[in-house]
């Protein structure tokens, strides 16, 4: 764990999906932020204290995905609650990329919970709907078979912590299982819903 990893907390939303082919799901995400510096942005500590930002060109988007179709379904709901706490009091290791985690599990045959968090520092909830919201879009072209064309993804959040050029060229509404005070996602609804899928509830930490 890094000595940084719980300086800055995270962000954290929670899907149900239902019917998802889990290898397009992942492209999906990796043509919306692969290449982004979503994907690409550190955090490091300077000599004065301060955070500092730096880019890993190499880093990828990766999804984690995960079976629990042996376990009961109230199992279920109580090993995803006890995950999303625990990966919440943890924190992120901010100084390698990408500053997110992300996980498919795979519920029955058709249902899954898909769960991502990212660290504040690098977006805020508002720009985390905006991801959501064009993964989604590009889930449905790669199920049309189409090539999705990347759109204006937000870039890493503006803070106090500075870009280190050395460093960035170096290398070239269901429910929710997680905390309460949980809000209903409601700006991805109808485009989530298109392809599939059904947003449960964006859950703060």
């Amino acid at each position: 764990m890094s000595a940084i990893s719980e300086e800055l907390r995270t962000e954290q939303f929670v899907l149900s999906l239902r019917g998802v082919l889990p290898y397009v799901y992942e492209h999906a995400w990796q043509a919306v932020l692969d290449g982004t510096t979503l994907t690409r942005t550190t955090l490091r500590p300077g000599p004065d204290g301060r955070l500092r930002r730096a880019l890993r060109p190499d880093a990828r988007f990766r999804l984690q995905i995960v079976d629990w179709r042996a376990t009961r379904a109230e199992v279920q709901d109580a090993r995803l609650a006890e995950r999303l706490a625990g990966e919440s009091a943890a924190g992120l290791p901010l100084d390698r990329a990408p500053l997110m985690c992300a996980t498919l599990i795979r519920r029955s045959d058709r249902n899954w919970t898909f769960a991502w968090r990212y660290a504040r520092e690098l977006m805020d909830r508002r720009d985390g709907l905006r991801v959501l919201e064009e993964v989604a879009e590009a889930y449905a072209v790669l199920l049309r078979g189409g090539t999705h064309r990347r759109a204006s993804t937000p870039p890493a959040r503006a803070t106090g912590a500075r870009t280190t050029t050395k460093d960035a060229t170096a290398k070239g509404a269901a429910r929710t299982a997680g905390p309460s005070g949980a809000r209903p996602v409601e700006a991805v609804a109808r485009r989530v819903e298109a392809v599939g899928s059904r947003p449960v509830e964006a859950v703060t930490p």
